[in-house]
């Protein structure tokens, strides 16, 4: 008898587990968490811009050299909204759109020449000079960038387009005083025109301000990177690096090409 019931005791605590890990499983009143597939955020980071170009000065001295390279320290900053591809549990690409608001400004340094100036005495003496462009640049984004992580794992490449409306194009150009430190330009030999701004005591000459001549109002470009992801709960914090090329010129007529690298952050919301 003892047996027997024994027996029975087993047979109901089986059944009875069996029956709560069935609900566990797939309950109808608590369905089973799915995997998301949409995810949505803020993204920002730096830029480090840098610029292509050959262009002179706005004042068309001799003396002014040709502009070639220029860089400068920007950000970015916007939304993205990410799809991954196939089952969501098992998704290893994606689509990320995103739109940006991108900062791309850079400064130019040629060293100049040795030119006549004077000093507190009113003494013609010879100065060096340098010759300063500054452009700030600034444009919204929109990026459609395709997601591969590899070797099953939450690291991955990215690859896309991008398509830049500009929104400012700003640009000075300037020359300096190095030495001697006492030293300023003679405002009274008119050497460089009616034309030029003196600025910082006399040692430095605005020699124009203007937007870029000829730019394009839209920037085609091609992005290029890496990231990682990494899941905090429904929660991707994501660091992100890639390279900006610039596909087409931002102004044919000084041969203006921008190019950027971006290192960021984007943080990526499940739906």
């Amino acid at each position: 008898m003892k047996k027997v019931l024994y027996t029975v005791v087993v047979v109901l605590i089986s059944s009875t587990g069996s029956i709560f890990a069935q609900q566990e499983i797939a309950n109808p009143l608590v369905p089973a968490e799915r995997a998301p597939r949409i995810y949505v955020g803020p993204v920002m980071g730096y830029n480090r811009s840098l610029h292509a170009s050959g262009f002179q000065s706005i004042a068309g001295d001799v003396l002014c050299p040709d502009f070639t390279q220029g860089n400068g320290n920007g950000y970015y900053f916007g939304g993205s909204i990410e799809y991954l591809l196939g089952h969501p549990k098992d998704s290893k690409s994606s689509i990320i759109a995103r739109v940006v608001y991108s900062y791309l400004p850079a400064g130019y340094e040629v060293p100049g020449d040795r030119l006549p100036s004077l000093d507190p005495n009113g003494q013609v003496v010879y100065s060096t000079v340098r010759h300063v462009a500054e452009i700030k640049y600034s444009m919204v984004e929109f990026e459609a960038i395709y997601k591969l992580n590899l070797f099953n794992s939450y690291f991955g490449v990215v690859v896309g387009p991008t398509l830049g409306l500009v929104m400012s194009s700003k640009r000075e150009q300037r020359m300096e005083l190095i030495e001697p430190l006492n030293a300023k330009f003679d405002r009274s030999s008119n050497q460089f025109g009616n034309n030029v701004e003196y600025i910082n005591n006399d040692r430095a000459i605005i020699t124009g301000r203007d937007n870029i001549p000829d730019k394009s109002p839209i920037r085609v470009g091609v992005k290029a990177g890496v990231q990682y992801e990494m899941p905090v709960g429904r929660l991707l914090l994501v660091p992100t690096m890639y390279y900006n090329f610039g596909v087409t010129e931002v102004s044919a007529a000084d041969n203006l090409r921008i190019n950027a690298l971006q290192v960021g952050v984007d943080l990526r919301f499940a739906l």
